[in-house]
């Protein structure tokens, strides 16, 4: 009695794992199918996710998520692994006898055994592939360092050797290094030297050290219309023929003019200008004013006591108007 009662024991145990062995067997083939379709599902989802990040990334301002990228990856380890897992099960459901068990039975249960495995896995990858976002924003690249501005390739006026102009220069230089000063007007009768004063001036900028992108002379009496003004600006600013030749009227030459003006740091040496000039002007030929944001320069001579509003007793003078 004490031998039978232990065979007792150990015989629902092993009942239970013959139906559990014959159990993964018997029903391979529906589970095979069930583990298809649930990967069919699962790489139906992954295309999708995969659209989603193509969207996201086409503009190449975003990135893939690194838990997108980890799904993904395993979505792409598993499919190979199911698809091997399914060529084998199918093999051993052809290879039957007795009408309903395969020949080796040993194999067919470890193969039922792991569908039922992947088929857990690939339903909780699918589960876990449930994304409100995709991709994310990439990092804001830190902007290149600014290169050190070069001096600005001006051209030289000849000129001999002048005497007592130094001071003046140094005078006048001081106003164009000043961030509040935007106008300088240099006013005298005619034949004390204005223009020489001015060439001068024009020739340090391709001396010196200077943050300006452009320096353009025009001579203010021989450019007395519009047309002509403007044609002057347009060869220093190295406007192209088939652009120029586009605008039909002075209100298309001056929005191209000020198109290449604005947001850059000019100077503008107005040699000569006649009292009809006025600043007002400047605006309806392209010129946009100086101010302390975009550090430009103008600097004129002139006959015109008015235009400078200085007193008549003031032969030499440099006079600057603050802009805000």
């Amino acid at each position: 009695m004490d031998i039978v009662s232990p065979i007792l024991n150990i015989i629902p145990g092993l009942w239970d794992f013959s139906v559990r062995h014959v159990a993964h067997v018997k029903h391979l083939r529906k589970r095979l199918e069930e583990l298809r379709t649930a990967m069919d599902e699962l790489s139906d989802h992954r295309d999708d996710v995969r659209e989603r990040v193509k969207m996201g990334v086409r503009s190449q301002q975003e990135m893939v998520t690194k838990r997108v990228k980890r799904w993904l990856s395993k979505v792409e380890t598993i499919e190979q692994q199911v698809i091997a897992l399914i060529h084998e099960g199918n093999l051993q459901v052809e290879r039957k006898c007795l009408g309903c068990c395969p020949r080796n039975l040993q194999t067919a249960y470890k193969i039922g055994k792991e569908v039922l495995k992947k088929t857990a896995e690939v339903k909780e990858l699918l589960n876990n592939g449930d994304f409100a976002t995709v991709t994310k924003r990439l990092p804001t690249r830190p902007s290149p360092p600014t290169p050190p501005r070069r001096p600005q390739l001006v051209a030289q006026f000849p000129m001999e050797n002048t005497v007592g102009l130094d001071s003046k220069v140094k005078d006048v230089w001081e106003k164009i290094e000043d961030g509040n000063v935007g106008i300088i007007g240099l006013y005298g009768i005619g034949g004390v030297g204005k223009t020489t004063l001015l060439k001068k001036i024009n020739n340090e900028f391709s001396i010196r050290n200077h943050e300006s992108d452009s320096v353009i002379w025009v001579t203010q009496s021989k450019a007395t219309k519009v047309q002509e003004f403007q044609d002057i600006g347009r060869r220093k600013l190295e406007i192209s023929d088939d652009i120029w030749q586009k605008c039909s009227n002075e209100n298309d030459r001056a929005c191209e003019i000020f198109g290449l003006l604005r947001g850059t740091r000019f100077v503008l040496l107005l040699d000569d200008v006649r009292k009809s000039f006025f600043k007002s002007q400047l605006t309806s030929l392209g010129i946009p004013l100086p101010n302390k944001k975009n550090g430009s320069k103008i600097i004129f001579t002139t006959r015109s006591e008015e235009l400078c509003g200085l007193k008549r007793e003031l032969k030499w003078n440099v006079y600057n108007q603050n802009k805000p």
